[in-house]
């Protein structure tokens, strides 16, 4: 019967999705109060499966946490772990000595006389793991022990399907349908959130917004459907030129935006000119036909202003004013000074 009133509660946590990270914390700490057991853990593993990450943590009391020492742990370091999580559908043992010496080397450190750990099989593969660790006794696991923590293993792990599956839809509802870029509305949250990092820890970033020349003759000489051709493939050009953690997002029509972190304007600038670079010598070809054009960019970073006077408004303004300077002298160029106003710097 508590068993029951145990997966009761953790089921009615399962269906809340308003605090991911709560739920899973206080399915781990509900479960390892009603066992008893030393330690539960959460492992989620890399997009490769190479790495494995212990991402929550629960302790009893006198029990020391490992979750700070156990980050990027290597499978090729435990090479038996997945190989009996996926033949066995459980890593399972009352005294960690009758394990293979591999995973004996890192439970022992840690002080763990039995375990239980289970499979997490999220989007259809292996990708973490639940534990359940005994540091006081070698503990003998019940079969009611055993089939609970199974459940419980079943549980979480729909849980993390259900919370990806809703990042995803929220993903896709801050992309650009025709780019796959992110629109206007999640860069300009993230510059929010980014301004705040800045004013919080000094942590600099630099924007840089660009568009496309002559994009009118374009879809006037080889049509709308051309024109987003050159849309997507530009794209691509961008995200391939830029750094993985920036972030890249469509601004409005041929104008994209561009927020790169822990650079200064100088930094930046070697980027976008060597992007530059690349559209001037590229020919982009489609249905039969050759095209070419450039672009015409603006940069400003967080250093051009007092942390007193900083807005979001201001730096995309002063990157925005800056664009249209290039466009006035010429296009095909970057322009990264000048063009403020004394008041707003």
């Amino acid at each position: 019967m508590k068993n029951l009133e145990l997966l009761s509660k953790i089921a009615l946590l399962a269906v809340k999705t308003d605090n991911f990270e709560e739920q899973i914390n206080n399915i781990l700490a509900i479960t390892g109060h009603y066992t008893g057991v030393s330690r539960t853990y959460i492992f989620i593993d890399d997009d490769e499966n190479k790495f494995t990450n212990n991402e929550f943590e629960w302790c009893n009391e006198g029990i020391t946490p490992q979750i700070a020492d156990l980050q990027g742990v290597p499978y090729e370091m435990i090479p038996s772990w997945r190989k009996i999580l996926l033949e066995k559908g459980k890593l399972f043992s009352q005294n960690i000595v009758e394990l293979p010496e591999d995973i004996i080397a890192i439970l022992e450190p840690q002080g763990i006389l039995s375990i239980i750990v289970y499979p997490l099989f999220i989007d259809n593969k292996l990708n973490g793991f639940i534990g359940f660790d005994e540091c006081k006794v070698n503990k003998q696991w019940e079969k009611t022990d055993i089939d609970l923590l199974a459940t419980i293993a079943g549980i979480v792990a729909n849980i993390y399907n259900n919370h990806n599956n809703l990042l995803k839809i929220r993903d896709l509802s801050l992309r650009d349908s025709l780019t796959n870029s992110y629109n206007r509305r999640y860069v300009f949250n993230k510059f929010q959130e980014d301004l705040k990092k800045y004013h919080k820890s000094n942590v600099i970033f630099s924007v840089t917004i660009i568009d496309i020349d002559h994009f009118k003759n374009i879809n006037d000489t080889y049509g709308h459907v051309a024109g987003d051709f050159i849309l997507k493939e530009f794209t691509k050009l961008i995200s391939e030129n830029i750094r993985e953690d920036d972030i890249f997002g469509r601004y409005g029509g041929e104008e994209f935006i561009v927020i790169s972190y822990h650079l200064t304007r100088d930094k930046t600038i070697d980027i976008v000119t060597r992007l530059l670079d690349i559209v001037r010598n590229k020919t982009f070809h489609y249905d039969g036909k050759d095209i070419n054009f450039t672009f015409s960019a603006g940069i400003a970073d967080v250093l051009y202003f007092t942390k007193e006077n900083i807005t979001v408004e201001k730096i995309i303004n002063l990157a925005d004013r800056r664009l249209y300077k290039a466009k006035e002298t010429g296009r095909n160029k970057i322009i990264y000074q000048g063009e403020e106003i004394a008041e707003e710097i």
